[in-house]
């Protein structure tokens, strides 16, 4: 199993490709399929079948195994537990690690997918057992690592042996270390802070912190000799990935720090090297992905292939980690199928050849992978290809075409190209995974051979009740920023310098962010104390929007929005040179885009101005933080004799658009008319095991409350309880966000006029405040702008960031966030946390957009600091603008 000593081929051939990192990434939306699977797309048999490799390798007490044929092994170990590494029983600490993490980082990315399946408490077994492993092979004093047991049996000499582990007498060595391996240590503290992010094990997060500064103290590497030679990348990639698992789960800035620190990732995520993992962790947490080069290769129809050594894993884990970043439109859900269907079978090689490589997944699967407990009485010596193994080892990944044409064969003999391993099958997992979330299509198999526990149904770990929150949005007294401007008349002075035509140097840019067609001036100025741009409208747009910058050491720059057009089609917008201004200026108009507008020239003035004058008011308010949140224990409702039963036309449920993520939801609005609780009757249409939604009514503030986690009947029913609150408002709206669309249906709503089905609820209520001050600097030629209220909305407990600088939740950062933050500033009423257009700004994207001096509130600021962190000028959150 010499089987990753040549992993540099891999790096060299991901260095080649350094221009992937100038190139953008592929953004689309991945489509959203709901069809009857085929073998090529039955993605939750793949899933379910995955997981039971890891059953086969398990070492130690293995009474959580679900695979006839194995038994308890090894249990005189120093540390008993883990898993085999590979075909053989050896135990390298690194590979451990990587496995165990990446199969969090899948049930992470992709919970919904081990839900839908019935496969999260399968997923919880393994991790948990890598997890206690990892616990115990860790000596700790209070919160400081002494020694970490990092190999179990020496390769060589595990090699000389071939028959079932639970045989095996004389294991070698236990590798003890006191430093000097921290990219396995560091591993270890990814792989438990992982599984505490998911399954919530306190010392899991305790051993992991320790681990990590037991890392950091000494940063050195192992490399296990010729099986896992771990020098090419060091342990940079393991620390910033425990950093990141790290940052997940404690919300530390120490760890984020740490993780903003990854190297760039050019080759595909693997037990050597986590870089793209980092990578990926990087841009989802902070919107950076531009540590993450390797994604740009992931295209193409032609059959991904990275190293000869087990090529399909590389290929598998390239899947997963493209189909994480397409979550976030960094990348395409279709390749990932596309390149699956290499692996099932279903696709062709280049020389025509097809091979399912997963054991068991089809009749024509491979059937003789190199493993040892797989095939105890007939080794892989080349005169025993012949005999066939004697167990199945489902749901193995073998490990695939020795080159990109697909040379592979079906030998034991083979131990390059058909190897299984822990590391190759936790990027499959994760692939299935990944590919059940956007496709959701096939179905689990009640009956395996060989098997003896089938994980199905609802499974998901966790509290057994499900949580409800109440929020309320309480603007308290607004803040209030009134702005005069006075644009004055543009002057002509004998010394202006005019700029058509050649001189102009007016071209087309496409923007790197969200690809339209910019008009956009380079010039250099002259001595110039002010600028004037003159433009030509040439649509029916009424606005326009840009900006002016210029180099000085760092990218300055001033915007101007809401510019109205003259009746004449003709704008001018003054723009005033600063005194450090750089070797050249530029002017850019984003709206309207291309031909829709023309630059037709710029004058420069040497002396006199055109700027406008500006007066600015500010004031600042301390709105009170008001949160309600409640455990909620639902009782079978009740019946009563005045109870008011709405369905068919009297319950008006409808489909309604999200505005966050486009998503169609299912809704019910209705009259309380005197009830004193609810319960909302739910069809449920899917394989979803699970709902979420809301109720919320308008008492002078939108109080809305939240329920997630609750579970469907075996009937595929689900009632919901809600309690009227005193000051309800005229309506109440109950809300479904998941399952969506056709998957679920609002069957009926019980009004409760007397007695009540409503939970019992603990509550909680804090009151906190904040500070929110309101600055803004004018730049623009404009007209009288009206006094307005700024959109503020504030939670208690407040609303977590999902990706900061996310304004508008479209799960990335670009310039379509700062100009809604503008927009709410600027017209609260319509594009306000409850404006009226339907692309307002959301109470999430308010949370996120306070990026500037973060705490302080939302202001102009935040869309200055959105737009220099676009231009790489400085990283998210930021106090320099």
């Amino acid at each position: 199993m010499h089987k990753l000593n040549r992993f540099k081929s891999a790096l060299i051939g991901g260095a080649v490709a350094l221009t992937s990192l100038a190139a953008p990434f592929t953004s689309m939306v991945a489509p959203s399929l709901s069809a009857t699977a085929a073998d090529s797309d039955n993605y939750a048999k793949l899933l379910q079948y995955s997981l039971y490799f890891y059953d086969a390798n398990m070492c130690g007490d293995n009474s959580d195994c679900a695979i006839s044929w194995r038994g308890n092994c090894h249990m005189n170990d120093d540390v008993p537990g883990g898993f085999h590494d590979a075909g053989d029983h050896v135990m390298f600490g690194q590979p451990q690690g990587y496995a165990a993490s990446t199969l969090g980082w899948s049930y992470y990315e992709f919970k919904d997918a081990y839900e839908a399946t019935g496969q999260g408490a399968h997923l919880k077994v393994i991790t948990d057992k890598f997890a206690k492993f990892f616990r115990e092979a860790t000596k700790l004093n209070g919160n400081t690592v002494s020694q970490v047991l990092i190999e179990k049996g020496e390769g060589d000499i595990d090699h000389s042996y071939w028959g079932a582990p639970e045989n095996q007498n004389g294991r070698g060595r236990m590798l003890w270390v006191s430093g000097g391996a921290a990219n396995v240590t560091a591993e270890y503290a990814a792989a438990l802070a992982a599984n505490y992010v998911n399954f919530g094990n306190t010392e899991d997060l305790k051993y992991a912190k320790a681990l990590y500064e037991f890392s950091k103290k000494d940063t050195g590497y192992y490399s296990a000799g010729t099986f896992y030679d771990a020098h090419w990348t060091g342990s940079s990639d393991e620390m910033a990935w425990a950093a990141g698992w790290l940052y997940l789960a404690t919300k530390d800035q120490g760890y984020l720090n740490d993780l903003k620190n990854c190297p760039t990732a050019y080759s595909v995520h693997s037990w050597e090297s986590v870089q793209l993992g980092a990578a990926i962790l990087k841009g989802e947490i902070t919107g950076d992905w531009g540590s993450a080069a390797e994604l740009g290769k992931f295209q193409g129809n032609n059959y991904y292939f990275a190293n000869e050594w087990g090529s399909a894993r590389h290929n598998a884990t390239a899947q997963l980690c493209s189909l994480v970043a397409a979550k976030y439109n960094k990348a395409d859900s279709s390749w990932a199928k596309g390149q699956m269907e290499y692996l099932t079978g279903d696709k062709a090689f280049a020389n025509g050849q097809t091979h399912c490589l997963v054991v068991g997944f089809k009749s024509n699967s491979s059937k003789n992978p190199h493993h040892r407990a797989a095939s105890p009485n007939a080794d892989a010596s080349k005169q025993n290809d012949g005999t066939p193994n004697a167990n199945l080892l489902v749901g193995a990944l073998c490990g695939g075409p020795l080159d990109a044409n697909g040379t592979y064969q079906d030998i034991r003999s083979d131990y390059q190209g058909n190897e299984v391993a822990v590391d190759y099958n936790a990027g499959f997992v994760g692939a299935a995974a990944g590919l059940y979330h956007f496709y959701k299509t096939g179905s689990i198999e009640k009956s395996i051979p060989g098997v003896t526990k089938i994980y199905s149904g609802s499974s998901t770990p966790g509290p057994s009740t499900p949580t409800v929150t109440t929020t309320q949005y309480n603007p308290g007294t607004p803040t209030v920023t009134t702005t005069q401007y006075n644009p004055g008349t543009p002057s002509t002075n004998d010394d202006d310098i005019v700029l058509t035509g050649s001189s102009l140097n007016a071209k087309k840019e496409e923007s790197q962010t969200d690809g339209a067609i910019n008009n956009v001036a380079e010039f250099k100025p002259q001595g110039a104390k002010s600028v004037t741009m003159y433009l030509k409208v040439n649509s029916n747009d009424t606005e326009v929007s840009g900006g002016f910058g210029t180099w000085t050491g760092e990218w300055e720059q001033e915007e101007f929005s809401g510019v109205k057009v003259g009746a004449d089609k003709t704008v001018a917008i003054d723009y005033k040179v600063p005194s450090n201004v750089g070797a050249t200026i530029k002017a850019m108009v984003w709206w309207p885009h291309d031909d829709d507008v023309t630059i037709e020239k710029i004058v420069l003035h040497k002396s006199g101005s055109s700027t406008p004058s500006v007066q600015t008011t500010t004031t600042k308010t301390n709105p009170p933080v008001v949160t309600t949140t409640t455990k909620y224990n639902p009782s079978t409702p009740s019946t009563n004799g005045k109870d008011i039963v709405l369905e068919g036309s009297s319950l008006n449920a409808k489909k309604e658009e999200s505005q966050t993520d486009g998503a169609i939801n299912n809704v019910a609005e209705f009259k309380p008319q005197g009830a004193k609780s609810v319960t909302m009757y739910l069809k449920v249409n899917s394989s979803d095991t699970e709902v979420s939604g809301g109720f919320g009514t308008w008492t002078g503030e939108w109080e809305q409350e939240e329920f997630s986690g609750v579970k469907v009947g075996s009937d595929k029913t689900v009632a919901i309880d809600y309690k009227v609150p005193s000051n309800v408002g005229a309506t109440i709206k109950a809300m479904v966000w998941w399952p969506h669309d056709d998957d679920v249906t609002i069957e009926k709503i019980v009004l409760h006029m007397d007695g009540s089905s409503t939970p019992t609820v603990e509550k909680t209520t804090t009151t906190t405040k904040r500070v929110t001050t309101t600055t803004q600097r004018v730049t623009t030629t404009t007209t009288t702008a009206p006094v307005v209220t700024q959109p503020y909305v504030v939670t208690d407990p407040p609303l977590d960031p999902t990706i900061l600088g996310d304004a508008n939740n479209d799960g990335t950062i670009d310039l379509s966030d700062a100009v809604i933050i503008m927009q709410a500033l600027a017209n609260p009423n319509k594009y306000g946390v409850e404006g009226t257009d339907r692309h307002h700004i959301s109470a999430q994207g308010w949370t996120n957009a306070d990026v500037h001096k973060r705490g302080n509130g939302v202001t102009s600021n935040d869309a200055l600091a959105i737009q220099k962190y676009l231009l790489g000028l400085v990283m998210l959150p930021t106090d320099n603008v």
